[in-house]
């Protein structure tokens, strides 16, 4: 079975998906990029005539979920402070995560919620954030 490794995921902001040049910034200082789950909704479509008593179901809507990031806190990285940016005005922006393949997931999100770590003896302050993502994911 193929394997990958996580070294050289990264993940990208831009203020909207475009074919034009535009003013990207990678978030930068990661440590882990979590899980693209998504799930959906179930209806419940059972009647009074349901073969043999069983409950039917239909999927109802979509949710794209969310995405945790978290990190070594940088500054001087221009992907982290967009990410203070963005959790401060709520807008929405457009994101993708490149692994090491080059596949992407590319999505809209707008940055729920950014932490400032902890700072500990013999320790790196880091940072944490979660996108909530927003409409379909789309895998390449």
């Amino acid at each position: 079975m193929p394997k990958m490794r996580a070294l050289g995921t990264s993940i990208t902001y831009a203020p909207a998906y475009t074919s034009a040049e535009v003013d990207t910034k990678v978030i930068g200082s990661l440590t882990s990029v979590g899980e693209i789950s998504p799930d959906s909704e179930e209806l419940d479509a059972t009647c009074l005539d349901s073969a043999g008593g069983y409950r039917e179901f239909l999927q109802g809507f979509k949710d794209s979920g969310e995405l945790t990031l978290s990190g070594y806190l940088d500054p001087d990285k221009p992907g982290q402070k967009q990410m203070m940016t963005l959790y401060g005005t709520g807008a929405l922006g457009y994101f993708w995560v490149t692994f090491p393949d080059q596949a992407t997931v590319a999505f809209n999100a707008y940055v729920k919620s950014f932490t400032l770590g902890a700072a500990d003896v013999d320790g790196v302050v880091g940072f944490g954030a979660t996108l909530r993502i927003s409409g379909a994911v789309t895998a390449t």
